[in-house]
């Protein structure tokens, strides 16, 4: 679909909430689904309002008129089991759960000299994250873009279906898939490059 901001105009994937080229949060009327910026649709007249997913919108759901009454009979009490004579339970300590660690931290240097230092479970985005401070004026950049984990000594990358893709090594990874990264690995998200250090 186009954009509907007038001054931006541009080609975008149909059913966005926003625009991957000028940011703008996109309406949709919620009776016929057309896309704009406006209170109203300028093709039904409907409301228009935001998505809340990149689902098509719903349609409107009208009241069931004239339903039979549905009654449900009150499930039986169980029988109460008494039982005598039983030995004593013995319960067995509590389990200690070790949790992994990362113990190194991971940075991503741009090529134009700034970083950013990823904790495991990261999201990198442009809206959602911690790291919308430097990554939330790329629009290329999806709102939330990749996510970085941490398993078996192994830093790993997924791409959360973002619209302009996640590279490792200049290859686009699978959406949804993790794919490790190491020391000196090149990630770009959509077309912007990170070298990939291990410190």
């Amino acid at each position: 679909m186009i954009c509907p901001n007038k001054t931006c105009k541009q080609e975008i994937p149909d059913n966005s909430i926003y625009c991957d080229q000028c940011g703008l949060h996109i309406l949709y009327c919620t009776k016929c689904g057309s896309s704009g910026t406006s209170k109203f649709c300028g093709k039904c007249g409907g409301n228009m309002a935001y998505k809340e997913s990149a689902d098509s919108p719903k349609p409107e759901q009208k009241p069931v008129t004239n339903a039979p009454n549905i009654t449900t009979a009150a499930p039986a009490p169980e029988p109460e089991l008494k039982i005598t004579n039983a030995p004593p339970v013995q319960t067995a300590p509590a389990a200690t759960v070790i949790v992994q660690l990362p113990t190194k931290k991971l940075l991503f240097c741009h090529t134009d000299g700034w970083n950013m230092e990823i904790s495991a479970g990261d999201i990198l985005g442009r809206t959602n994250g911690n790291h919308t401070d430097k990554l939330g004026g790329i629009n290329v950049i999806s709102g939330t873009h990749a996510q970085i984990s941490y398993e078996n000594k192994t830093w790993l990358i997924t791409d959360m279906r973002s619209t302009n893709k996640t590279f490792v090594g200049g290859m686009p990874i699978q959406p949804g898939i993790p794919t490790p990264v190491k020391n000196n690995d090149i990630v770009q998200l959509a077309n912007v490059k990170f070298i990939v250090r291990e410190v």
